[in-house]
């Protein structure tokens, strides 16, 4: 009896193995990459850039809401119903993207699950709205034009095992490169000018290159807000300095309250722009004007202090001398540093 039990216990024992074993091993060959003996696994990439509500120069990130739909065929989940079979993540094989340059703001609106149709065409459809990384060259700041990008990552695949291309279905529908953004987004101080998508190569690290697809736009900063708003206050500021060259030496309190009220206003302003922009490591188009209307007014708080003790010192034709001197030389500095600085193309 007790051998007949052991017997049995054996039997069931092995059954319950083979069981697990075939489903280990038919869920294993389903996970696996479709068609890996022919070559890479295309995947049709579909991208639509829904808004872009903010770009900040400070962060050095934008903020967006993009949507994404990833295509690609397995046989193997092919079924005879008419409509679709839904599948977790976990279940199939997926190319298990990623976004290379999403910060920890980014959330994902779309459950994660694909659905199949009939003859084993799988569709991943994924929404990402939040804040994404951007590398800026701030060089020309104000007048700069930006480059973005938006990449989508296959984290375990080379390019030569998974291949993205744009979607042919969305390219027919009228979708030029299978993506797009909207002409109207939420973006009141940039203008997007164009847009690119494309399959790009990832680069982890040196020898660690993954597939990959990026939607790329370029946008250009619209100036008029720092015209009204900051260089024309800073070319007034400028030339309230210049007034003390018309004020009488003999007057030198009032000379030197205002170039001491025009270097604090010109220091307020410079606080108000800095709060834009990360600490650069180079000059800004915008910082340079600052210093070329810095110096000029530090310069006619100098003269004022030359020319009060010139007249302290009975030579008051002298002092008037530089003041009218410095009534033409001070305005052409201004002109021509300004024209150098702002003139040149946006970059």
């Amino acid at each position: 009896m007790v051998i007949a039990l052991r017997r049995f216990v054996l039997v069931a024992v092995f059954l319950v193995g083979s069981i697990h074993f075939a489903g280990t091993a038919e869920m294993s060959a389903v996970i696996d990459r479709p068609g890996a003996q022919d070559g890479p696994t295309q995947i049709s990439v579909g991208i639509w850039i829904v808004d872009i509500s903010n770009i900040d120069s400070a962060q050095q990130t934008f903020t967006a809401d993009i949507a994404v739909v990833l295509q690609w065929k397995d046989a193997r989940l092919a079924h005879t119903g008419a409509g679709l079979t839904h599948y977790a993540l976990d279940q199939i094989w997926t190319p298990r993207v990623a976004i290379a340059n999403e910060t920890s703001s980014v959330s994902r609106k779309f459950p994660d699950s694909v659905e199949v149709e009939p003859d084993g065409t799988v569709i991943y459809r994924q929404r990402y709205a939040g804040s994404f990384t951007q590398s800026l060259r701030l060089q020309s700041f104000p007048f700069d034009r930006q480059a973005f990008h938006f990449q989508v990552v296959a984290i375990r695949y080379r390019p030569n095992e998974v291949v993205f291309v744009p979607d042919e279905k969305w390219i027919r529908d009228g979708l030029q490169q299978a993506a797009g953004i909207p002409p109207s987004i939420t973006l009141p101080d940039w203008t997007v000018e164009k847009w690119d998508a494309k399959p790009r190569v990832y680069a982890l690290t040196p020898g660690m290159q993954y597939s990959g697809y990026a939607f790329e736009f370029t946008a250009s900063r619209n100036v008029a807000y720092y015209i009204w708003k900051v260089i024309l206050p800073l070319i007034l500021i400028v030339m309230m300095s210049w007034v003390v060259f018309w004020i009488d030496p003999a007057t030198s309190n009032s000379q030197i309250s205002v170039a001491v009220t025009s270097m604090l206003t010109l220091i307020a302003y410079r606080f108000a722009v800095d709060s834009q922009l990360p600490r650069l490591p180079y000059m800004t188009r915008i910082d340079l004007f600052f210093l070329v209307s810095t110096l000029l007014v530090f310069f006619s708080l100098i003269e004022v202090l030359v020319t009060t003790i010139l007249d302290n010192n009975q030579q008051t034709k002298r002092a008037k001398k530089i003041d009218r001197y410095c009534r033409m030389v001070f305005p052409a500095i201004f002109v021509i540093a300004s024209i150098a600085i702002f003139m040149h193309p946006r970059s």
